[in-house]
């Protein structure tokens, strides 16, 4: 054997103990959702409300800055995607766009029939929905992570990027209503201080009521929510779901936000040593310590309650008696042991912008999943093995040459989406029996290239270095052209056709590199062990 055909033999042995690495033992491939069972989710987020928090972000902001400009009765309220200014005339437009201006790029102020409104510029809003799935996108990753779930996979999709592809496969079946709420709950919380009206009046049976208590419009400087808190020692109901809780009252709180729950730095449940109920507990960093005990001063100093609010919803009243430092919060309540666990869970990961709403679930039972490996798996076979009798059959002793090609294609191609850590599908199965076919038609140009070689009278040596010159470029052309294919497949694709993407990628790489090099290292080894060689069985 040669120096060159050596070193050949010997990088293509490391090749193939490299790529057997990856995959060996098998239980190191990762199973696609259909193989492996599990669930499907495909979520969108809500951009109006994203929309709307932005608003309800900046609306104290804008309006301390307007009072400190000269604008004293200046009063902000979110109303139809805006933000309403009462207390300022028309005539001062031009104060209040400088004001909003220098606060943000983002918004604009009109006037729209005698009434200033801000409003979100459109390029603005783009930006913001766009960041709400990026962080949608992150916060879902941490909860998932969180909660247990092994190699999730979590994509965006759509053309705006406002759809969220989540996979997890073998989740078992009496978790995935709990991580369905964990997946649409934004955790949005904030400590509000209840109303103090001037009739004291802050708790009503219904929303109607509320309204008609105040002439069907709340005043601005006050919101209305609901309580879903359950009084102590009444049971709770059984198997309600997240966000349907029914709701004991309506609670009258101040416009104005006292602390939001984007300063959560921990969170964990806890139980009471006293009574044994669930609580959560939370820790704020510096600026939410600081938030958190002027909140508790003004209750202390004015003997007010204050409202934990989670996504528009009062979980919990509380009560101050002095000024608390340190930021660490206790929620107490009616939880159990699970929810008070899924409330610390989406504290910890941090709030979304816009809930998500489902467009579409999908499960799948590992019984199925096995059935589908089984399938794929015979049904690949059954196409190598056809075709590794075509090719004794027709090409005789070369024949041998293209098997042997072939099996290190197969080598190759596992080893690659073992080292990539690609996820094996149904569909990817299908890309593997399609590249196997792919491979074995490289191998046909060649030995048809070699046999017209050796029928116009080339030895061969002369006939195999020629038929492999001739179609080297052809062999190239035609598999560049199907990885583009599987890199557009890939890029627009989602789910089932990423996953066919990726193994027709890897097995058009595999298959370059053993028709090409593999075969010819075989074709250059016999010629070596037989220099006299006049004939070849092709």
């Amino acid at each position: 054997m040669s120096k060159r055909t050596f070193w050949r033999f010997f990088s293509t042995i490391l090749i193939c103990a490299g790529c057997a690495y990856f995959f060996l033992p098998l239980s190191k491939v990762r199973l696609g959702l259909d193989l492996r069972g599990g669930v499907h989710y495909e979520l969108e987020i809500q951009g109006s409300e994203a929309l709307d928090s932005d608003l309800r972000d900046n609306k104290d902001r804008f309006q301390d800055k307007l009072r400190d400009k000269g604008l004293p009765n200046a009063l902000l309220t979110v109303d139809k995607g805006a933000l309403r200014v009462d207390g300022v005339d028309t005539s001062q437009k031009d104060l209040v766009d400088k004001v909003i201006s220098g606060l943000s790029n983002g918004y604009s102020v009109q006037n729209d029939g005698g009434t200033l409104r801000i409003v979100q510029r459109s390029d603005y809003q783009k930006t913001l929905v766009d960041d709400a799935g990026k962080r949608a996108m992150q916060i879902i990753e941490n909860r998932i992570n969180q909660f247990g779930v092994a190699e999730p996979e979590i994509t965006r999709a759509g053309a705006e990027g406002t759809r969220i592809v989540v996979e997890l496969p073998g989740v078992e079946e009496g978790d995935r209503e709990r991580i369905k709420g964990l997946l649409s709950t934004p955790g949005h919380l904030e400590q509000r201080l209840l109303a103090a009206p001037p009739d004291k009046q802050i708790y009503f049976p219904t929303k109607d009521a509320a309204l008609q208590h105040y002439n069907g419009k709340i005043p601005p400087e006050f919101e209305l929510f609901p309580d879903i808190e359950v009084p102590h020692g009444t049971k709770k109901p059984e198997n309600v779901k997240p966000g349907e809780e029914p709701v004991q009252r309506w609670v009258l709180v101040e416009a104005r936000q006292g602390l939001d729950g984007a300063d959560i730095i921990d969170a964990n449940r806890s139980q009471d040593p006293n009574t044994g109920a669930n609580e959560v507990n939370f820790t704020l960093n510096k600026k939410g310590a600081d938030a958190f005990a002027t909140l508790t001063g003004i209750a202390a100093d004015q003997n007010r309650l204050m409202a934990i609010i989670l996504d528009h919803r009062i979980i919990s009243v509380l009560s101050a008696r002095e000024k608390i430092f340190g930021g660490a919060v206790r929620i107490s309540g009616s939880f159990t042991p699970q929810e008070a666990d899924d409330l610390a869970l989406s504290l910890r990961s941090g709030a979304m912008k816009a809930s998500m709403h489902f467009l579409e679930q999908s499960e799948v039972g590992a019984s199925l999943g096995r059935d589908s490996i089984h399938a794929g798996v015979r049904a690949s076979l059954i196409g190598f093995l056809t075709i590794i009798a075509f090719m004794v059959f027709y090409y005789k002793w070369s024949g041998f040459n293209a098997i042997v090609a072939l099996t290190v294609n197969l080598i190759v191609m596992l080893g690659l989406l073992g080292s990539f850590h690609a996820t094996l599908t149904l569909p990817g199965i299908a890309g593997f029996a399609l590249t196997i076919g792919m491979a074995v038609d490289a191998n046909i140009l060649i030995f048809e290239r070699i046999r017209e070689e050796l029928d116009h009278g080339k030895s061969v040596p002369g006939a195999i270095q020629a038929g492999f010159d001739n179609v080297f470029w052809t062999i190239v052309d035609a598999h560049v052209t199907q990885l583009v294919a599987a890199l557009l497949l890939f890029s627009f694709g989602t789910g089932p056709v990423k996953g066919f993407a990726v193994a027709l990628a890897v097995g058009v790489s595999a298959s370059l590199f053993t028709s090409i090099y593999v075969s010819r290292f075989i074709y250059d080894w016999i010629l070596e062990r037989h220099p006299g060689t006049k004939t070849l069985s092709v």
